[in-house]
């Protein structure tokens, strides 16, 4: 026999719309729902599946503001990898954080939302879109043959960028927040994505280099040294790097440096340091360690004044942070990163990219055509705007400063 829940008409005792409302433990005012003074109603309840690489995710948060301005008093779920749901523990504006598991389809699969927003690409996720019952729906979704495809009018130009390299190389113009929020139908109005900072994770860094010597008073450049194992030559080799560090302390001695990176990036790390202990330019140069969680990662770059990096996720967590940012780009396509005015892009316009290859055919003509004294001048006038708080430009995203290379020969 089949047995069906209450109807919450039935009984003033539960509240299951509330905001409070736990069910399997009592809330913080401790009493049952029924006349409670803190009852506090959802007007809507919003899903967002976003997976993806952890710099799509982070970006992604780009569309909190304008859905806590459509939806005030909304509940926000988000249903992400355990890397990324760590990175988003304490979001303000996420009410939920859900990991990718059989076990959330199935609750999320009797659960009923207003909204639900899918950004992903891949079967999975556009699947779990399919199955959960929602008013309205959109991004993408999978269709009956298997293959991801675009579910409202609005997210098509945004879904061909993904189907043809004319498109997203040479004819798309807009930043990954505009192409989101076109294909939401929405007004665009450099919207931007933060963080959440974990104080704890964050006095441990300043404990730890304090007693190696680092100053938190003086001007810290962060270099992330990797840029991961997906594309090829999105950051310069250790050699390189070790030389800008070389040149920087010339024109900037009070300036320190801290080496960013993961597990991947331990070897890059202890080379730049055996090169500069060899010049004897090691001194104000800080390892900043490589086995971080994601929230000990993000307060890590905050420690930064400004952030040396290619494209990838340590570049979306200074932006989120608002610090400053110089980004060498090479196979990805720089037009899609907003900067919102808070530093410069050097890109390396070779005939071959961007190519998004994840082995390159090409030698190192790829950033390395990206001059070194260029960067040198951009870090310093960037950290120099820092300093002086000169932040003004930070809305003017088309007045970035972007230097572009030719292929020499």
């Amino acid at each position: 026999m089949r047995t069906e829940s209450l109807t919450f008409s039935q009984t003033a005792s539960l509240a299951p719309d509330c905001r409070h409302y736990r069910g399997d433990k009592p809330c913080f005012a401790n009493r049952l729902c029924g006349g409670c003074d803190h009852y506090a109603p959802f007007d809507a309840r919003i899903c967002i599946i976003k997976l993806g690489a952890l710099g799509d995710v982070v970006r992604t948060l780009c569309i909190l503001p304008e859905l806590r301005r459509q939806y005030p008093n909304s509940q926000i779920t988000w249903v992400t990898k355990p890397n990324a749901s760590r990175m988003l523990q304490g979001h303000p504006d996420i009410d939920r954080l859900m990991v990718f598991d059989a076990m959330s389809a199935m609750t999320l699969n009797r659960e009923a939302f207003d909204l639900m927003i899918c950004l992903d690409k891949e079967a999975e996720p556009a699947s779990l879109a399919m199955s959960i019952n929602a008013k309205k729906k959109l991004g993408v979704g999978l269709s009956s043959f298997g293959t991801p495809v675009p579910l409202n009018e609005e997210a098509v130009g945004y879904f061909e960028l993904g189907l043809s390299d004319e498109l997203k190389f040479n004819q798309n113009t807009k930043t990954y927040p505009e192409l989101i929020y076109d294909a939401f139908g929405w007004k665009y109005k450099k919207q931007r994505y933060t963080l959440p900072m974990n104080a704890d994770e964050r006095a441990k860094h300043v404990a730890r280099l304090s007693d190696l010597g680092w100053d938190e008073s003086r001007p810290t450049l962060g270099i992330n040294v990797g840029a991961g194992k997906v594309f090829a030559n999105k950051m310069w080799p250790a050699g390189k790097q070790a030389s800008l560090i070389q040149k920087l302390k010339v024109h900037e001695p009070d300036m320190q440096v801290l080496l960013l990176g993961g597990p991947d990036e331990r070897p890059i790390i202890d080379e730049i340091m055996r090169k500069l202990d060899l010049a004897g330019d090691a001194n104000g140069v800080f390892d900043g360690e490589t086995h971080h969680k994601e929230p000990a990662f993000v307060s890590l770059v905050d420690l930064c004044t400004v952030l040396l990096s290619g494209d990838t996720m340590a570049m979306h967590v200074a932006i989120a942070l608002e610090k400053g940012v110089l980004v060498l780009f090479g196979p990805t396509c720089e037009q899609e990163i907003a900067l919102y005015g808070q530093g410069e892009k050097l890109v390396a316009g070779v005939p071959c990219g961007p190519c998004y290859k994840r082995v390159c055919d090409q030698g190192d003509v790829c950033l390395d055509a990206v001059e070194l004294d260029d960067a040198v001048k951009a870090v310093r006038r960037i950290l120099q705007q820092r300093l002086s708080g000169l932040r003004h430009h930070k809305t003017r995203e088309l007045s970035l400063p972007v230097l572009r290379y030719r292929q020499a020969g």
